[in-house]
């Protein structure tokens, strides 16, 4: 009788241990949760705060000067363009005017002579 007696009370203290091991887990995972918690509140604050200063800066632009400044830079490209590019250009559309073929073809004289033009 001694031997389950023993027995009992080991499993008693067995039982004791595991419901003692349940609470501690539940307690642990209460922390755990808590501290995340915690921390994304932390967070989604930090966060917020950087999206409203961010959306502060954007209100106060105002973005008829950016595209003035870059309207601005655009023009300034085409100038510096149609100055770098302007001697080649007349040169290449006067050679192409003096290029000009002086003598007919055998069927721009027929029509000629024929007076058909």
């Amino acid at each position: 009788m001694a031997l389950i007696e023993q027995l009992l009370v080991a499993e008693k203290q067995a039982d004791e241990i595991v419901a003692n091991a349940k609470k501690n887990r539940l307690t642990k995972l209460k922390q755990a949760r808590e501290k995340a918690d915690e921390e994304l509140k932390d967070f989604r604050e930090k966060e917020e705060a950087k999206f409203q200063k961010d959306c502060a800066v954007k209100a106060k632009a105002d973005p008829n000067e950016s595209l003035k400044a870059t309207t601005l830079q655009e023009i300034e490209k085409v100038i510096n363009d149609y100055a770098t590019n302007k001697g080649r250009c007349v040169e290449f559309v006067v050679g192409k005017v003096l290029d000009v073929a002086t003598s007919l073809i055998s069927t721009q004289k027929q029509a000629l002579q024929t007076n058909t033009v």
